[in-house]
């Protein structure tokens, strides 16, 4: 009798150690349970957001857990593995949900991101995060080639780079005076110094180091819906023997290209295409958009000489940069150097929750917007305000195709 009691502790202590941990790769793990409690902005007339998506990504592994909050907008996550996670929640609202919740008939889509989450067993604190975001815009940004290509040598080649803007709604947009630009900060760890932008703590705005606009005087630039146009860096035929027989791309029927006029004449002017009007410029000879991955928005302003130009925070640097508020960005795209590097996110979260990369530079790789629907012929891409969602990655560009 002695004997079997004894048996029974044993299992019951051996059962208490076990329970909760995970076989992996032949060994124990004790797991986690993870709770995520999402709200709606203050402003809103309820507070818990509930039936929102919250996903999970192991930046150890890269493996994604997912699930939606409940009545009180908690998410619970069991069995988790202990590690660094980076945490994404997206929610999407109708016009009628968000008449209930703002008062304003209009879609929105919501966000909500936190980088390099740590999770430890057996139970992880709560882990709270408040939705941001903005009306989904019609005016998207379809595609950007960024990476660059090799030559047939092995060099290095970036000036084939480009941005195409797509028209996606049922009307005509006119781009006069539409602005592109690219936001200040690091892609990554490219060097043991890098650092992230120090301008991150700030999420009602990005900083741009460069501004390009599309000139008119109000209907002279007409978008069609489901058209684009073609962004080019230097508007040529990259191909030719002379440039890089290796790219990708032909960008001489582009409809604008960026053109840097300089004394010494370094950015060549390509005559068959129109040049935006250089707005502020921080960068070299050309408008070279970062190979280890840009962050990208394009927005309008009344007035540009109105915005903030301002200081890198706690240094010493002359150079300023463009204050963009949010409510002025109509889309927005973040690349960044690989899956690891989240805390180095450019964008507030409330214009864009997520980010892409590329396998490496000069891949030749591009990332284009996946189509949502198709209605009578016209493709509605998709736009999340989340570009970790919204684009996928190519393994070679489609200007003004899909």
């Amino acid at each position: 009798m002695k004997t079997q009691r004894f048996t029974l502790i044993l299992f019951l202590a051996l059962a208490t150690t076990i329970w909760g941990c995970k076989k992996r790769e032949g060994n124990l793990v004790q797991t986690a349970t993870v709770k995520i409690n999402v709200s709606y902005p203050e402003t809103y007339s309820l507070k818990p957001a509930a039936n929102t998506e919250v996903k999970l990504t192991n930046k150890g592994n890269g493996s994604v857990v997912s699930g939606f909050t409940n009545a009180t907008g908690v998410a619970t996550f069991s069995d988790v593995i202990p590690g660094t996670y980076d945490i994404s929640v997206n929610k999407s609202l109708s016009a009628a949900e968000s008449l209930t919740l703002t008062g304003v008939s209009q879609a929105i889509v919501l966000n909500a991101a936190k980088s390099d989450a740590v999770v430890s067993a057996p139970q992880s604190p709560e882990i709270t995060l408040q939705l941001s975001g903005s009306v989904a815009g019609n005016l998207v940004i379809k595609e950007v080639y960024y990476t660059g290509s090799k030559t047939p040598a092995g060099g290095t080649y970036f000036s084939d780079q480009f941005v195409e803007l797509y028209n996606n709604s049922t009307e005509v947009i006119y781009l006069d005076g539409l602005c592109i630009a690219d936001i200040y900060g690091n892609a990554g760890l490219i060097n043991p110094s890098s650092l992230p932008t120090a301008f991150n703590t700030d999420n009602t705005s990005s900083y741009a180091g460069n501004v390009w606009r599309i000139p008119g005087t109000g209907k002279q630039r007409p978008l069609a819906p489901g058209e684009s146009i073609i962004i080019a860096q230097d508007g040529v035929n990259h191909r030719e023997a002379t440039l890089n027989p290796n790219s990708p791309v032909d960008l001489s029927k582009a409809d604008w290209e960026t053109y840097n006029e300089r004394p010494d004449n370094r950015d060549a002017d390509a005559p068959g295409v129109p040049n935006l009007e250089k707005l502020y410029f921080t960068g070299g000879f050309d408008w070279l958009l970062s190979v280890f991955g840009p962050s990208l928005v394009i927005f309008r302003t009344d007035d540009f000489s109105k915005l903030t130009l301002s200081n890198i925070p706690g240094s010493t640097s002359a150079t300023t940069y463009v204050k963009i508020p949010n409510a002025l960005v109509i889309d927005s795209f973040q690349a960044l150097k690989d899956a690891s590097s989240g805390s180095f996110k450019r964008l507030p979260v409330a214009i864009d929750a997520g980010f892409v990369f590329a396998t490496d530079t000069y891949t030749g790789e591009s990332f284009r917007r996946k189509i949502s629907t198709t209605i009578n012929g016209r493709r509605v891409l998709q736009d999340t305000n989340n570009s970790g969602e919204d684009f996928q990655k190519l393994s070679t560009p489609t200007p003004r195709g899909f």
